[in-house]
């Protein structure tokens, strides 16, 4: 408890199945979370869930694909806690299909919480980030290294969180604060559930999963003891180290093995109607 007794943690989706596990691991060991979520009522949810053993929470509804929504939140959040030691970009969506088909309204809905969310969040957050010698944590994918079929507009928002995430480490490391990229392959959260067609419906086809399904315990204790030792990234399970290296030795055949792996998806998928 005393690595963690009054410090700040702010983690973005915290009403998800990571999200909440992470609020959960953190909490536990005395950390004050702040929990930022869009959906208001799960937000509500997670806080007496936490309360109830005894961790210290606020909340905080907020869509973060919102500028002006962030930057009030965080005002609220800076009254009264000046310093942030880690930040968790966790909030993200998905879809599951082709792009060809896909609608430039679903491109653009994912592009602008994946990638403008966390830049938004980190714009305001990072004057509390850099008192503290803080961390930030950018929640990433084997998709984000690597390709990734039916997840073209998922995999450049988290290829562009790595850039983003990577420069903006280069320049805060001289002022003692560190940028964690995280690379799980599949978790089992609600994500899958709330993943999007070409025309922004709930996907209907079944979710092709490649190795173990990672838990959601599993990945946040991970992430936790990343940011304990202060890592620069984590490489989550054996199915995201094989990629990393596969696709960087040997692209072609990384890219004909996660084909076949995924392909079932994607015929399922192509049985439905296209999308404009």
């Amino acid at each position: 408890m005393s690595r963690w007794e009054g410090k700040s943690v702010l983690i973005t989706g915290a009403a998800g199945g990571l999200g909440r596990a992470l609020c959960l691991f953190f909490g536990k060991r005395g950390a004050h979370i702040h929990a930022v979520d869009i959906q208001e009522s799960s937000l509500f949810s997670l806080k007496k869930e936490l309360e109830a053993v005894a961790i210290l929470v606020s909340i905080y509804p907020c869509d973060i694909g919102n500028n002006e929504e962030v930057e009030a939140v965080v005002r609220e959040m800076e009254s009264n806690h000046p310093v942030l030691d880690v930040v968790i970009h966790n909030a993200g969506i998905s879809h599951r299909c082709e792009f060809q088909g896909m609608s430039p309204k679903v491109a653009e809905r994912i592009m602008n919480v994946n990638v403008n969310g966390a830049i938004y969040m980190t714009h305001h957050t990072l004057p509390m980030v850099v008192r503290s010698k803080g961390t930030y944590v950018a929640i990433s994918s084997v998709a984000g290294f690597s390709p990734l079929l039916g997840r073209t507009i998922y995999a450049a928002s988290k290829h562009a969180l790595h850039g983003f995430f990577d420069t903006l480490r280069a320049e805060l490391e001289d002022e003692g604060v560190n940028v964690l990229m995280v690379c799980p392959s599949f978790i089992k959260t609600g994500l899958e559930k709330t993943a999007m067609q070409g025309d922004g419906k709930p996907v209907q086809h079944e979710k092709q999963f490649v190795g173990n399904v990672l838990s959601p315990e599993y990945v946040a204790e991970c992430i936790y003891k990343g940011v304990a030792a202060r890592k620069k990234r984590l490489y989550i399970s054996p199915v995201a180290k094989l990629s990393l290296w596969l696709s960087r030795l040997s692209p072609s055949l990384y890219t004909r093995v996660m084909k076949r792996k995924m392909r079932l998806e994607i015929e399922s998928a192509r049985k439905g109607s296209r999308y404009i």
